[in-house]
């Protein structure tokens, strides 16, 4: 139920309680007049026509003061009067306590013809009480009168009830629900992010001061987003810049393993294109050798182009990738690392593809991180065996993981909360920055991922990487 209807409920509903209770009042006021009065008029015909009575009676005798009585009677009005002897009211117990008092007592009676109220008033000559007049009428008229101080309440009541409600629906609908729509509107705009066209409400209360303190929080918004914007740019274009030099440090890294790698094939070029000079190289031999000069030259290709398409920068962008895949290209590139440190990195056995929606380059560069993080915990050398999985009894419901175990040296209790903090490394100096798994932790968050990590000192490490869930191939 909206505002507006709801208040116009409640007026009416309140309106209607007054009046109602204003209606009831009155009609019980309007009756006690009315039986009031009528009560009244009884009192005083009784007194007129007891008077009559008795100075007639005095002056005339008892048969011409019972004739005013008849006289009553036949001129057809709404009351009846009966005379009751002195005498006879033994039998009557109304008019005989009326001849032994000097009130006019009123009492309402239930005949087969109808309610009828009756009064009893004493006729005195001289000192002697010689009967009573009794009077009576009919309670339809009154009961009729008091049907119409009804209805006349009713429908002053119903009419006010209409007019308060058009008024209170016309008057909420003007200041209140139009007002209200306008806010709403505007409202919504600035959960779209628009904070142009500033709310003009011309009307001086609350729901204008409103309007106004909109207009002043949609500029502090727009300012703020502004802000906030430039400082997003600046914040981003630092994690790139870090994430950068991330990878060129792992790069540098890498040069004498690469080198090395490099040496053997340029051996080979260099030994079969010198027998290729020679003059005693038969034509088969040469295309033998010109096949292994090639062959080592594309090894060699291969060797840079992973390690300039690691070092490249470029924009973060996901795509439907195959993190098995990451993997195993992050294993041939940093098998040379682990060779000079005598680490063997090792892919464990799983599903043969592994499709998620990821940043391919981000992803490797925290697999890389993670790995050379490895590496150096195992100065004597050691396994590392690399899981890619769908994600299985963790805390993430669904989704796949990318998990690096090495059997390094572990970490200690106390330095676990602090390892994804940037620049901090309990590594020797010059063997690290402290940034490679703060880079990697921050890779993953921009994925809604996170890492978990266990770790039991002096037997090695687990990292693992939790992504969103697998694409279905």
């Amino acid at each position: 139920m909206r505002l507006v209807p709801k208040l116009a409920t409640a007026m009416v509903g309140a309106m209607c309680l007054v009046l109602a209770a204003n209606g009831y009042l009155r009609v019980r006021r309007e009756v006690a007049v009315l039986q009031a009065d009528r009560i009244g008029d009884h009192a005083l015909l009784g007194r007129s026509l007891s008077a009559a009575v008795s100075a007639a009676w005095r002056s005339e005798g008892r048969t011409a003061a019972l004739r005013a009585v008849d006289r009553l009677n036949a001129q057809g009005g709404r009351v009846h009067a009966r005379w009751v002897d002195a005498s006879a009211t033994v039998d009557d117990e109304a008019a005989r306590k009326a001849l032994e008092t000097d009130t006019i007592p009123t009492r309402i009676e239930r005949t087969p013809a109808g309610d009828k109220r009756s009064s009893d008033t004493p006729v005195v000559v001289g000192t002697e009480r010689v009967g009573v007049v009794e009077l009576s009428e009919s309670l339809d008229a009154e009961e009729r009168a008091s049907h119409r101080i009804v209805i006349d309440t009713l429908l002053t009541t119903l009419t006010m009830v209409l007019v308060c409600s058009v008024i209170a629906i016309v008057l909420g609908l003007w200041l209140v629900g139009r007002p209200i729509r306008a806010l709403s509107a505007k409202a919504r705009r600035i959960g779209a992010g628009d904070f142009s066209q500033p709310l003009a409400l011309k009307q001086k209360d609350e729901l204008g001061f409103l309007a106004g303190e909109m207009n002043a929080m949609c500029d502090r918004l727009e300012e703020a987003t502004r802000r906030a914007e430039k400082e997003t740019a600046a914040r981003i274009r630092t994690i790139e810049q870090l994430r950068h030099a991330d990878r060129l440090m792992t790069v540098g890294m890498l040069s004498s393993g690469i080198a090395h790698e490099l040496g053997t094939p340029l051996n080979i070029v260099l030994a079969r294109a010198q027998l290729l000079e020679s003059e005693d190289v038969t034509p088969p031999e040469r295309v033998d050798y010109a096949r292994v000069i090639v062959d080592a030259a594309n090894k060699m290709a291969k060797i840079i182009r992973q390690l300039l398409t690691f070092a490249r920068r470029k924009p973060a962008q996901k795509a439907p990738r195959d993190l098995r895949r990451i993997a195993r290209d992050t294993i041939e590139l940093l098998q040379p690392l682990a060779d000079k440190s005598h680490a063997h990195i090792e892919l464990v056995e799983g599903p043969p593809e592994l499709i998620a929606e990821i940043d391919g380059d981000g992803i490797q560069q925290a697999v890389t991180n993670l790995l050379v993080n490895a590496i150096q915990s195992m100065p004597r050398g050691g396994t590392i065996d690399v899981l890619v999985d769908r994600a299985r009894n963790s805390t993430a419901s669904e989704g796949v993981i990318v998990s690096v175990r090495d059997q390094g040296q572990g970490i200690a209790e106390e330095h676990l909360p602090r390892i994804f903090e940037p620049f901090f490394t309990t590594k020797e100096v010059g063997s690290g920055t402290g940034l490679g798994l703060s880079v990697a932790h921050g890779i993953v968050e921009d994925h809604g991922g996170f890492i978990e990590v266990t770790s039991t000192p002096c037997k090695g490490s687990t990292f693992t990487i939790h992504l969103p869930g697998e694409i279905p191939t």
